[in-house]
């Protein structure tokens, strides 16, 4: 009798130990890297799609700090902390069509507004969403369902993306949670960062409806020091922009800048107490984009390619690292599901049709 209470007793103790080790992830951020091609993430400046914007191209400063002879050199001088820190000891990522590992959208339309919808609320809506102009999303997104679930303020949600669309996009109930897009104000005490609000208005870019990444990376960066956000989300744009205007140099320099700031994100994470060991990153973007000289620049539903994206994953919780090789197919919808189940959350209670967690990732 005393041997089968004992070994109830340790039967207990196991599950609740299981329990405590899938439930050390308390903190969930999203990054978005707006159109970002997998040629890039992967391989690094592509050569032939350099020599057709600029045909002096190898003598600018660009292709000298960026070149190399393989795919993987070329990638880490384009994003070494991503490839050679991140991914190496924290994290891995999906998407590599070379190593059979392959990531998808589910709409068919492969630009923004549909593309970022689907990654909120785990669903595509074709027949619905159908524009970047599209107003307020009519669907609540994984934001809204965290922010219910687990009873957070204001401050403890956060979205922070240049592209001003965001207002619109993450949520179906403005003014629950902090949204600062586009050329929005961001409110604080800090010096520093009250004087980037103001400038953000006085530094234009080239394009309509965005401000620079660096204005919305600060901000965030701010905020995640200050309030401590359980759950946000950041969305850069520049990768897109850049891009629209066919400027690869600037392309490439802005992705490198994004590596950059990754570093200050995950320092960040590491350090403080309120993430340290306790918070889960996916890094994704909306759509892909053309493979060819003449199509790279673009994207959308007659752009082939443009379905093909990538997904990078870092969390206490999941031990899986590197490049994914032979795996099977994960989509864009799965991102809210996946997000939920880092937090031990049923994302299905608010959308039933939502794509599932990824299974891969917490395989024992």
């Amino acid at each position: 009798m005393q041997r089968s209470i004992v070994a109830v007793f340790l039967a207990i103790c196991a599950a609740a130990g299981s329990l405590y080790a899938q439930q050390r992830t308390r903190n969930v951020i999203l990054i978005t890297l707006d159109g970002a091609r997998t040629q890039e993430i992967f391989g690094g400046l592509d050569q032939e799609i350099f020599a057709s914007t600029n045909k002096n191209y190898q003598k600018t400063w660009a292709y000298k700090r960026f070149w190399a002879e393989t795919p993987k050199d070329r990638r880490e001088k384009l994003m070494p902390f991503f490839w050679k820190t991140m991914l190496v000891s924290q994290g891995s990522i999906a998407g590599n069509r070379e190593l059979h590992s392959s990531v998808q959208t589910t709409n068919q339309l492969f630009f923004s507004y549909p593309g970022y919808s689907e990654m909120l609320t785990g669903e595509a809506h074709d027949d619905v969403i159908k524009s970047n102009s599209h107003p307020q999303n009519p669907y609540p997104s994984v934001l809204d369902f965290l922010q219910k679930k687990l009873k957070l303020n204001k401050d403890q949600v956060a979205d922070f993306s240049s592209w001003d669309a965001f207002e619109r996009i993450s949520t179906n109930n403005p003014g629950s949670f902090l949204i600062n897009a586009g050329f929005m104000p961001y409110e604080s005490s800090d010096r520093e960062i009250a004087a980037l609000s103001r400038a953000q208005s006085a530094t234009l870019p080239a394009w309509n409806g965005a401000r620079f990444d660096y204005y919305t990376f600060r901000f965030a960066l701010s905020h995640m020091r200050q309030h401590h956000p359980r759950v946000i989300h950041i969305g850069f744009d520049e990768s897109d922009d850049w891009a629209h205007e066919k400027n690869y140099e600037r392309v490439l320099q802005t992705l490198n800048m994004t590596d950059r700031f990754l570093k200050e994100i995950l320092d960040l994470v590491q350090n403080d107490p309120a993430y340290k060991g306790k918070t889960a990153i996916i890094i994704t973007t909306d759509h892909g984009r053309g493979k060819t000289a003449n199509d790279w620049h673009d994207h959308g539903a007659d752009v082939a390619e443009a379905q093909n994206i990538w997904m990078a994953f870092f969390s206490p919780d999941v031990k899986l690292r590197g490049e994914w090789k032979d795996a099977r197919t994960i989509y864009l919808n799965q991102v809210p599901a996946t997000l939920c189940r880092y937090l031990n959350l049923d994302y299905s209670e608010q959308n039933p049709k939502a794509g599932k967690p990824i299974e891969q990732l917490f395989a024992e």
